[in-house]
């Protein structure tokens, strides 16, 4: 007899031909499915408790974990080969981060490239750190990889920064194919970044970093020169949120994803786009849909961005979007309000921690 997929008693079939699997001898498996899927509810992935079973869907691959006689199965299916590597490593993460060496403990099997470097992996080159706003300098870097990040799917990447003084110890897959990342003295600086544009045929991208004083990355670009050697993995999350009507929000840090947003908008675009800055030299003027009315919040005049957010509503109809990006302690009050009380759905909205206070 064939499968037979029961909506109430088991997951859907995978949807992608990209897979892996896993199986973890646990010991005890304890509580541990309700774990995960209360830590991925506080991540806004969509998931579906089966008995013994727990289905998520992830932006780039599904993912199925088992538990009988304790021991973890752990299903993947993924978009890509690029996609699968990175939804391996998000899951070897939570469950270390649940049941800390529990990932150490897996036997894969299926489609695991082993000893050698991650496919989403790349260095650049820098080739020029301008001045484009008070607050915001610009960097272009030359890839190779140029073309995989255009065509690939998310606004963002992560920089990569070795410190100073020493040779760039790489990310690079072990054994069991999971990425591992250089510590102690080698300990790369990461941060995700936004693309502003990225050009295939000259090999070439540029993104925009927010001047702090203290900021490491701040540091590196004021004494950027020309030639020096990055790395960088991407691209990563972030796509282009879907919706006609919209309500957007963010501080400085989510500046450049914001703009790449309305860029990029359809002309019937329409909504609402909350913007904190510092300073009033600090507004912009930004490309928009006609539709779209900014809203800039300038914290010199004692105004903050969840004062105005707190008593705006979600958009209405089936064709909405929530997006909010910043502060942690803001978009857990936004993710509150809108999902929980106003019912945006997970494929309405988009909640992103960029930084902590």
């Amino acid at each position: 007899m064939g499968y037979r997929y029961d909506p109430v008693q088991t997951p859907a079939p995978p949807r992608y031909d990209h897979r892996a699997e896993a199986q973890f001898d646990m010991g005890v498996t304890g509580d541990l499915l309700t774990r995960v899927a209360t830590y991925m509810r506080e991540a806004d992935v969509q998931l579906a408790e089966f008995p013994g079973q727990l289905s998520l869907t992830l932006a780039q691959g599904d993912v199925v974990l088992s538990t009988s006689d304790e021991v973890l199965d752990m299903q993947i299916a993924a978009l890509d080969a690029i996609a699968l590597q990175l939804v391996r490593d998000y899951m070897a993460y939570v469950l270390d981060f649940l049941l800390p060496g529990l990932a150490a403990k897996a036997v894969w099997k299926g489609e695991i490239r082993r000893n050698t470097t991650p496919l989403n992996f790349a260095t650049a080159q820098v080739v020029s750190c301008t001045r484009v706003a008070p607050r915001f300098l610009r960097i272009t870097l030359a890839c190779d990889d140029t073309l995989r990040l255009a065509e690939g799917r998310g606004m963002h990447f992560s920089l990569l920064l070795p410190p100073e003084g020493r040779a760039p110890v790489w990310p690079r897959l072990d054994d069991s194919g999971r990425t591992v990342w250089a510590d102690g003295a080698d300990l790369l600086h990461r941060a995700a970044y936004t693309f502003v544009d990225l050009d295939p045929v000259a090999g070439r991208f540029t993104f925009d970093i927010f001047e702090h004083e203290g900021g490491h990355t701040t540091e590196w670009a004021r004494r950027a020169q020309a030639g020096d050697i990055v790395g960088i993995t991407g691209p990563g999350s972030g796509d282009f949120p879907a919706g006609r009507d919209v309500l957007m929000a963010g501080d400085e840090t989510a500046l450049p994803a914001l703009r790449r947003i309305l860029e990029h908008s359809p002309a019937d675009r329409r909504g609402d786009v909350l913007i904190e800055v510092g300073h009033p030299e600090d507004i912009l003027d930004l490309p928009h849909p006609p539709g779209i009315r900014l809203h800039w919040v300038v914290r010199a005049r004692g105004e903050t961005l969840w004062d105005r957010l707190s008593v705006m509503d979600a958009p209405e109809g089936p064709d909405r979007h929530v997006w909010v990006a910043g502060e942690q302690d803001l978009v857990r009050k936004a993710r509150a309000r809108f999902r929980r009380e106003q019912g945006v759905g997970a494929s309405e909205g988009y909640f992103a921690n960029y930084w902590a206070s």
